[in-house]
């Protein structure tokens, strides 16, 4: 049987929520780490597309790294600030120049959605009681 190095026995391991931080905070900025969101739903979403494993995600991560980092960089209209700023708070956005940039969580499924297209897009929908 052949030795499997340190990176292999990483890259082979299943995916979990702290292996997923461990594999998306060093490709993103550390301002995208600010929610408090639980990652337990994502191994099974990302599991639906054939990514089981860290080396998947990563390989996945760093392909669309760069369209994730553009978009992160549009500008938006003041009265589209100002509804997110209502909806979510100040975490992740920037009043001052318009922006917005993505929890950890979002920028999984961003990247599911530019590598899978629309299938892989999840919306939430309100209950009403």
């Amino acid at each position: 049987m052949r030795h499997q190095s340190a990176r292999e026995l990483l890259d082979s391991a299943p995916l979990d929520s702290r292996s997923i931080l461990k594999v998306v905070r060093p490709l993103v900025r550390s301002r995208n780490d600010y929610s408090q969101a639980t990652l337990d739903e994502l191994p099974s979403e990302l599991s639906r597309f054939g990514i089981s494993t860290a080396k998947h995600l990563r390989l996945l991560m760093k392909k669309h790294r760069r369209a994730l980092l553009v978009d992160e960089k549009i500008r938006m209209s003041r009265a589209e600030t100002l509804w997110l700023h209502q909806e979510i708070g100040p975490l992740g956005l920037d009043m001052f120049s318009e922006k917005s940039w993505y929890a950890i969580p979002g920028l999984v499924r961003q990247a599911m959605e530019l590598e899978f297209g629309e299938k892989a897009a999840i919306y939430v929908t309100e209950q009403k009681t």
